[in-house]
């Protein structure tokens, strides 16, 4: 088992570059692969704190584009255009909020949402495969047709049929590791894009959930 190393290559650059969290990196590395954004976009960024990713958008969205970031945990201010809300996503309320200051369609809605974790595994794996379910009904409300959304994800027993759900909502879907993810660690993203609301249009040959 690999040995966790809390202030490794990433760390450290997290801490010179003045970004809250090294998850940064995770996200800069997806955006720069797959290119899902533009200036002037606007993102929907579920379990937001401490901010590493809003700081990604923020920038990848421009000073004409919106960020709105939900987290259970008071994240502060990140940028003029990042919007905070402090409360759980998954509560209609807060959902409506989001929806609200976001203005409009989402064009991506980014997902690092995680359990705590108890120790045992089948409760573990229930409440992680209950967030991703989650992000998946938010951003049917909120993307746009064509929409893109990033979710973390960990191999457990329902990952194939996790992957399958998510590919009856995207044309695209492919699941990816990131260089800035601890060594040994299970994290993976899926990466799926393309919104299709009426779920009508077929997947594109070539699709897989292979890393």
């Amino acid at each position: 088992m690999a040995t966790y190393q809390p202030r490794d290559k990433f760390y450290h650059k997290a801490r010179a570059q003045g970004f809250r969290s090294r998850a940064a990196f995770k996200l800069d590395e997806i955006l720069g692969r797959y290119r899902l954004v533009n200036h002037g976009a606007r993102v929907l960024d579920l379990g937001c704190a401490p901010g590493g990713w809003l700081a990604i958008l923020s920038t990848a969205v421009g000073p004409r584009g919106r960020v709105v970031g939900v987290d259970l945990a008071a994240c502060g201010s990140i940028a003029p255009n990042v919007i905070t809300i402090a409360g759980d996503i998954g509560d209609p309320v807060i959902a409506a909020a989001a929806l609200e200051r976001l203005g409009g369609a989402a064009d991506l809605v980014t997902s690092d949402l995680a359990p705590k974790l108890s120790g045992i595994r089948a409760r573990d794996e229930a409440r992680l495969r209950e967030l991703l379910d989650l992000s998946l009904a938010i951003s049917r409300r909120t993307l746009r047709e064509g929409g893109s959304l990033i979710a973390k994800i960990f191999m457990s027993a329902e990952f194939k049929s996790t992957v399958a759900d998510f590919k009856r909502e995207f044309r695209k879907v492919e699941v990816t590791r990131t260089e800035a993810s601890r060594p040994g660690s299970a994290e993976l993203y899926i990466v799926a894009r393309e919104f299709r609301p009426d779920n009508s249009a077929p997947v594109k040959q070539g699709d897989s959930d292979d890393d």
